[in-house]
């Protein structure tokens, strides 16, 4: 699986997840932020995601392993940046202004509903669609 992040800028990064199955999600997060925890997206890389349960987002939270020098990286409900910390957020859809993704709550429940697995490979990049 892979996020293929197209629009990067100071106040947040948007990018394209397909999964294996063919499925397109589309992907918020924070902007760069020389990878300062809690502020600052994903570093670009290749990472194993498991099911966790989170404090905050519940059971069977996906979470990013072994960010470097992170922790709690994680795939939630999450319409804007401003509504994740240094986390990804999924929707259906990107807001015509391009200023985050749509239907967030739905995207996560079909993102699970066709996994539908405890782990899974993810490859995070910076390029175009």
């Amino acid at each position: 699986m892979e996020i293929v992040r197209f629009l990067i800028n100071e106040w947040h990064i948007l990018g394209r997840l397909i999964t294996d199955k063919g499925t397109v999600f589309y992907s918020v997060e924070c902007p760069w932020k020389n990878n300062e925890p809690f502020l600052s997206c994903v570093p670009c890389g290749f990472y194993e995601v498991k099911l966790v349960d989170s404090p905050k987002y519940g059971d069977n939270t996906f979470e990013l392993q072994n960010v470097l020098n992170r922790s709690h990286c994680l795939f939630h409900v999450a319409n804007t940046a401003k509504d994740v910390t240094g986390c990804i957020g999924l929707g259906v859809g990107v807001y015509p202004n391009l200023s985050g993704v749509s239907s967030s709550r739905l995207a996560m429940a079909k993102f699970h509903e066709e996994l539908d697995v405890e782990t899974f490979m993810l490859t995070i990049r910076n390029g175009t669609l």
